[in-house]
């Protein structure tokens, strides 16, 4: 495909640039030639990256089978003079589209952002005939669409689009608005480039970059800050503001530097022209000048040199009132190795962050303005070093594992293609909701239902009441289904055993799910499941921390494999004849929106948890099984406790003062 994409770009920092680039060119690397139409080059500092020679070589490629040209506006000049003055960035970006396409013909335009490229690509579109794909960023949605002088047109250039990527409250907003369902597609994951962002690699050279910075007349006034970068520093990077917890990362410095704790900061981050004098006299009057360094906005592929240079990196946006918002900078940190250190707010805008437990794979902070809790939780990595580097490593697994067959850029050259061919949109919303609407209860009893599928043809009566002919499946459903099964085995129809085992598994983890909360919650927040004086652990720490299980889970012990009964989708796939047990299922009480799934385990996992009462440490837990099954698995079972831990399982707190393995 010929595909136009209008949006931002480098030199502009932030990131839809960043998103754009990456897009463009791994659409490139797909065999697509790729035209981006941008006014990048009339970005102004402080949201202009310094760019070197060579970072402006790298937006446009030329790939096996695919390219990247890139178009830029002319600079606003008196040529382009008019009352009252600016830039006129959506007649500029609509004509230039346009005339690339009057060369060659694109076969698509691909928008990102409102303002003020969906209004530019719309005119693009409507001028050449090409189909349009536009997406919506974060501030344009939260803020730019809801004002009144500009929602009209956005709804019209949503309305006109051939289709328009959304999720969620967007996606519900767009539909409201007119557009059709069957246009919006889902937004389909972004993989921030793993082999740019590791840990091994170049590290900033911070007085090259000084030097760099000097020379560009534009740029010169950027570079600010007595720090010379000749001791550990923190790194903070992106746009500076109240909300993105700039002033309270200034205050826990001041802390650090009145507790003697040698430690500097780097910030790559800007603001406009009052937060940018905010945060430099608040530097000022704290006296962190020779603290803090702050730097130009760099390239997105020269980032990973500057999070290399870190001992950690702190993202510390809270009440921010975009709550879609979900910024890439703590996936961009984790897979760089570095530890990160992040509101709770952030944190948990990542998917599956129970796997990312405060003090194991990232540092997390509730009340980023609670200035002792920042500073003190700043002082353990800076006092740590060693803890804060076990610390990235596992961050950067968790990452790895989060991007792992992530379709990127798959699922937007599918949209693309569909939309200049005028196909069907792939994926397009506006079905059923997935689950949304879904009996929760009934989704509790899948093999209940078989079997009263079951014997409501070849054996059941139809007027029979202990085999109800409603849909409904709840735990009363499943006593009667098992009571007319238990009738016909002692009617002499043995072959109804297994069905009877199946009603009664479910049965059992129903009244498990179902049952009390009377344990007090010692692991309340899985975000915090790991307790510990120390808080960051270094990675040969676990071990003498103690593993306590779940307030909220119940493990289930049968006499017959459980495991025979999985995913059976007729009554005829249930096991004719048990296999003797044991086997173990884990549940989690409080049945509902949200529920854990059951969980079958191992023997071992099993015991485990039974152990995990918080009286023993990961390491006598690990050698009291190895007794049992011998000293050489040892080190496998601490390896396992651990990964329930990060499974959610358990938690790990600090070990009593004396304990012993005969505990």
């Amino acid at each position: 495909m010929r595909i136009c994409i209008i949006g931002k770009f480098p030199p502009i920092q932030g990131g839809v640039s960043m998103r754009t680039y990456w897009s463009a060119h791994g659409l490139a690397a797909l065999g697509h030639e790729v035209h981006v139409v941008t006014n990048a080059k009339e970005a102004v500092a402080p949201f202009r990256m310094l760019m070197r020679a060579e970072d402006w070589k790298r937006c446009t490629a030329a790939h096996d089978a695919g390219s990247v040209t890139v178009h830029w506006t002319d600079p606003v000049d008196r040529s382009q003079s008019h009352t009252p003055m600016a830039s006129p960035f959506v007649s500029k970006l609509a004509t230039v589209a346009a005339r690339a396409h009057s060369e060659r013909p694109f076969d698509v335009i691909y928008s990102h952002y409102l303002e003020p490229y969906g209004v530019a690509g719309y005119l693009a579109a409507e001028m050449t005939g090409v189909p349009h794909v536009v997406r919506m960023a974060g501030s344009d949605v939260g803020r730019l669409w809801h004002h009144p002088q500009l929602e009209l047109l956005y709804d019209h250039v949503l309305r006109s689009a051939d289709a328009v990527v959304a999720t969620g409250t967007v996606a519900e907003r767009a539909v409201q608005r007119g557009v059709p369902p069957e246009r919006i597609v889902p937004v389909g994951g972004f993989a921030v480039p793993e082999a740019l962002f590791t840990p091994e690699g170049p590290k900033l050279d911070i007085e090259a970059l000084r030097a760099e910075a000097k020379a560009d007349p534009a740029l010169r006034d950027l570079i600010w800050g007595n720090f010379a970068a000749d001791r550990p520093y923190f790194g903070v990077y992106g746009k500076l503001g109240e909300r993105k917890g700039s002033f309270a990362l200034l205050a826990a410095m001041h802390r650090l530097m009145s507790a003697g704790v040698e430690v500097g900061l780097a910030v790559l981050a800007h603001g406009g022209p009052t937060v940018q004098r905010e945060f430099r006299a608040r530097v000022d009057e704290l006296g962190l000048t020779d603290r803090v360094l702050q730097i130009p906005f760099l390239p997105h592929w020269r980032v990973p040199e500057f999070l290399r240079g870190c001992l950690a990196v702190c993202c510390l946006e809270q009440g921010f009132p975009i709550v879609f918002h979900a910024p890439m900078i703590p996936r961009e940190v984790l897979l760089s190795g570095t530890c990160l250190v992040a509101s709770t707010e952030l944190i948990r805008k990542l998917p599956s962050y129970e796997r990312l437990p405060h003090g194991y794979g990232c540092i997390a902070v509730e009340n980023v303005d609670d200035s002792d809790a920042l500073s003190e939780a700043l002082a353990a990595i800076a006092r740590n070093p060693r803890a804060a580097k076990a610390i990235g490593a596992r961050g950067r697994r968790f990452a790895l594992e989060l991007q792992r067959d992530m379709p990127f850029p798959q699922t937007l050259e599918r949209t693309l293609e569909a939309a200049a061919s005028r196909q069907k949109i792939p994926h397009a919303a506006g079905g059923p909701a997935s689950g949304a609407a879904a009996d929760v209860a009934e989704g509790r009893f899948p093999l209940t239902r078989l079997v009263a599928d079951a014997i409501g043809q070849p054996f059941g009566d139809p007027d029979n009441a202990s085999v109800p002919a409603g849909r409904g499946v709840d735990l009363s459903f499943a006593d009667r289904v098992l009571n007319a099964v238990e009738q016909g085995i002692a009617d002499g129809r043995t072959a109804l055993r297994p069905l009877a085992a199946a009603v009664r598994i479910e049965m059992a983890v129903a009244v498990a799910e179902d049952g009390d909360h009377a344990d007090p919650p010692a692991v309340s927040d899985s975000l915090f499941r790991m307790r510990s004086r120390q808080g960051a652990v270094p990675e040969d720490g676990l071990a003498a921390l103690a593993p306590v299980r779940d307030p909220q889970l119940r493990i289930l012990e049968f006499d017959y494999d459980v495991a025979d009964f999985l995913g059976a989708q007729t009554a005829a796939d249930l096991p004719a004849v048990t296999r003797p047990g044991p086997s173990y299922i884990v549940v989690f009480t409080g049945a509902g929106a949200g529920q854990r799934e059951p969980l079958i385990v191992d023997g071992l996992t099993a015991q485990i948890l039974k152990l995990s009462d918080g009286r023993r440490s990961a390491a006598q837990i690990a050698g009291e099984l190895g007794r049992q099954s011998g000293p050489s698995v040892e080190a496998d079972n601490l390896e396992w406790i651990e990964q329930l831990f990060v499974r959610g399982l358990i938690g790990l707190r600090d070990a009593p003062a004396a304990t012993s393995a005969a505990d």
